[in-house]
C-alpha cells in the first residue's frame, strides 16, 4: 500500500447475516477491496484471518444475527473492526485470551488476532454490542 498520500482514509462497511455461510462472502470482499487499493499478498492473508477469527466470534456469539464488517485504510495501516451483538457478553480480559487448555477445541481466535494485529481493542458501544478493532499494518 505505497505511494498513498499521508493520513488518506478509505472505508468499507457492510452488513453480513449471522451464518458460518457469510464468512466466505465477508473475507472476498475485503480481500478484493483491499487488491484494489494495492494491498500485498500478505497483508491480506493476514486481514482476512483476522476477519475471519472475528466474523466466527460474532457469529459464534449470536447465531442468525447479523454483524458489521468495517475496513478502514489509514497511512499504511488497515483498521478491521468486527461489531456484533453478543448473547454471552463482553470477550474475555486479554490475559484470558487463549484456549483453556491445550487440548481445547476453541478459544484461540482473539490470541490469533493478537498474534497477527498491531493492535487489537475490545469496545462495548451499546448495551449487548461488542467492536472488536484489529489495526495491522
Amino acid at each position: 500500500m505505497s505511494g498513498r498520500p499521508a493520513h488518506r482514509r478509505d472505508t468499507l462497511d457492510r452488513p453480513y447475516h449471522g451464518d458460518t455461510l457469510s464468512l466466505r462472502a465477508a473475507r472476498a470482499d475485503v480481500s478484493e477491496w483491499l487488491d484494489e487499493r494495492g494491498a500485498d499478498d500478505d497483508l491480506r492473508a493476514r486481514v482476512a484471518l483476522v476477519l475471519s477469527e472475528l466474523a466466527s466470534n460474532a457469529v459464534q456469539a449470536a447465531p442468525g444475527v447479523p454483524y458489521n464488517v468495517r475496513v478502514a485504510t489509514i497511512d499504511e495501516s488497515v483498521i478491521v473492526t468486527v461489531t456484533s451483538k453478543s448473547n454471552n457478553g463482553r470477550p474475555p480480559p486479554r490475559e484470558n485470551w487463549g484456549p483453556a487448555s491445550l487440548m481445547a477445541v476453541s478459544g484461540r481466535g482473539l490470541l490469533i488476532v493478537d498474534e497477527l494485529s498491531d493492535d487489537v481493542v475490545v469496545d462495548e458501544p451499546a448495551d449487548g454490542t461488542v467492536a472488536v478493532t484489529a489495526t495491522l499494518s
